[in-house]
């Protein structure tokens, strides 16, 4: 079998892997972490478009995540010759980098929705998304996206750097 074919494949299992537990993560941490201190039932509307807005963003900024690591795929193939000493660079790099995308992403999240709630004195958001009001959760929902939406090249990029590079032997 063509080994990029093989490496496709591997990609493609990694990110349906990956877009799984990253939803499913994300909504019981969200959900446990902002129910119980704020009482919010789970029929809760304007909560919904919040936890939507989490999900995507935190997805969002992980997807990102993937491309440095399918680049450090490939330079480690050009590094490691042993198959056993590549799979577990591989597997420490691309760990590294989705846990540091996701820590990255929660504390956007959690800074987007505090530094807005300073700017806005007028009203307690989380408070009015516990009294369901649809209006203020479709506004931090959508306020968390745009942020999300500036800052993942940043994240990637400073993800990136972290990719081990081959020293180039210059023949002068």
């Amino acid at each position: 079998m063509n080994t990029h074919f093989f490496l496709s494949i591997i990609y493609l299992a990694i990110s349906l892997v990956l877009g799984l537990l990253v939803t499913f993560i994300t909504s019981r941490l969200f959900t446990r972490f902002i129910r119980r201190k704020y009482q919010i039932t789970p029929n809760n509307t304007s909560f919904a478009f919040l936890l939507a807005a989490v999900i995507f963003s935190v997805g969002y900024i992980i997807s990102g995540v993937l491309d440095p690591i399918y680049k450090m795929i490939n330079v480690i193939r050009l590094i490691d010759t042993d198959a056993a000493s590549m799979f577990f660079d591989v597997l420490k790099y691309g760990i590294v980098f989705i846990v540091i995308g996701y820590i990255v992403a929660f504390l956007i999240i959690i800074l987007a929705m505090y530094l807005f709630n300073l700017i806005n004195t007028e009203i307690d958001e989380l408070e009015e998304i516990s009294k369901d009001n649809v209006a203020v959760g479709i506004l931090v929902g959508t306020i968390i996206i745009v942020i999300t939406l500036f800052v993942k090249t940043s994240i990637i990029f400073f993800l990136e750097n972290l990719i081990p590079h081959p020293e180039l032997q210059l023949g002068i």
